[in-house]
């Protein structure tokens, strides 16, 4: 490079020494993109295959023998609780009933007199007109009268279970099944399932989650014994994400030895009956209240024999290296368990160059 001044009223050109010049470019700061630790909530989510099952399943069975007359369902519909499912042709059962009831108040009839006897024989007692053998007799003649009733009630009390027996109610609300005998089948305790009724609101969700996720959440204390905070959603099979959100009401007593997971279930509510029962579904569980970490790019990372580092900027605009300790990675940030502070700005591009104690020129990064 050429320079010119003036002497003597002539100008003289001097040459700059190229090493000069090369001194003069490597001493300028380096340009690099720098990225400012953030504060963010844990990601402390995980993914399951779940199954989708009733709260509760009935199977609904004649007690009683006869034949079938009158179903008054609709297969695969709703009913609830008390909903009057079957009828049991009734007439021999009420036959029994009445005959029942006719021997009590044949029962009763005798009691009342031989009460009636055992009185009078009590006042002849007093006078000394009977002896005490004779007033005996009728006291256990008046007891025989009274088991009799007793027995005539046990027998109607039978007659009248047997009866109502007659009649098939829906134990529980929920969607019930085909039938499995028409009218007109004989049926009986051996016929077996007539119907099932399945409960689908609210309806549970097993799934099965891995021991190391399992005690990372217990010494987060996210899942105790018989429950859990975790937040459970679910992802249909046409991709849509179910609307409501569950809870965890059960955690398995032990680990299953061939796949080293445990059982949870999720209780959902389950009012448009979305969920069937046999279902697969995918499960997302999460942390309902995540805590705070500090994160920072994950193209601010560098490996090498002493571990994992990053370049910060100082108030000097230095490049420093700062060895630092990973947690998980948070999309595309990575948790920074030690080393780093809040604030602090990682060089995320243009480390290629970058040596420690060097003078950067940092531009911050767009987000």
């Amino acid at each position: 490079m050429l320079a010119a001044r003036i002497l003597f009223g002539f100008a003289v050109v001097a040459a700059t020494p190229l090493s000069a010049i090369a001194q003069d470019a490597s001493s300028s700061p380096q340009k690099v993109t720098v990225a400012p630790v953030q504060t963010i909530e844990a990601a402390n989510k995980a993914r399951y295959v779940g199954r989708v099952e009733a709260t509760k399943t009935v199977a609904i069975v004649s007690r009683v023998e006869g034949y079938l007359t009158e179903r008054k369902f609709t297969e695969g519909g709703f009913v609830k609780k008390g909903d009057l499912l079957y009828v049991v042709e009734k007439d021999l059962y009420q036959a029994s009933v009445d005959q029942a009831k006719a021997t009590q108040e044949g029962a009763k009839a005798a009691l009342t007199n031989s009460q009636i006897e055992l009185e009078r024989q009590r006042q002849l007692l007093a006078k000394g007109d009977v002896s005490q053998a004779v007033y005996d007799s009728a006291k256990a003649t008046m007891s025989g009268d009274q088991a009799n009733v007793d027995e005539a009630q046990a027998n109607l009390d039978t007659a009248t279970i047997n009866l109502g027996y007659t009649d098939i109610y829906s134990p529980i609300d929920g969607r019930i099944t085909k039938t499995n005998v028409n009218v007109g089948n004989l049926v009986d305790s051996n016929t077996g399932t007539m119907a099932t009724v399945t409960s689908v609101n609210p309806i549970y969700v097993s799934f099965y989650m891995g021991e190391k996720d399992l005690i990372e959440d217990r010494e987060a204390g996210l899942v105790r014994n018989d429950t859990s905070t975790l937040l459970v959603d679910l992802g249909l099979a046409d991709g849509s994400k179910y609307p409501s959100t569950g809870k965890i009401t059960y955690v398995g007593t032990s680990i299953d030895e061939g796949s080293d997971t445990v059982e949870m279930r999720a209780t959902f509510d389950n009012p448009k009956n979305l969920l069937i029962p046999g279902q697969f579904v995918n499960v997302s569980v999460q942390d309902a209240n995540p805590p705070k970490i500090s994160a920072i790019p994950q193209s601010a990372i560098q490996l090498d024999a002493k571990g994992h580092y990053v370049y910060i900027v100082g108030a000097d605009n230095k490049a420093q290296r700062q060895d630092i300790k990973l947690g998980k990675q948070a999309g595309p940030l990575w948790e920074v368990k030690s080393g780093l502070k809040q604030g602090e700005k990682v060089i995320v591009q243009g480390l290629q160059k970058v040596q420690p104690g060097m003078a950067v020129d940092p531009i911050e990064a767009t987000k």
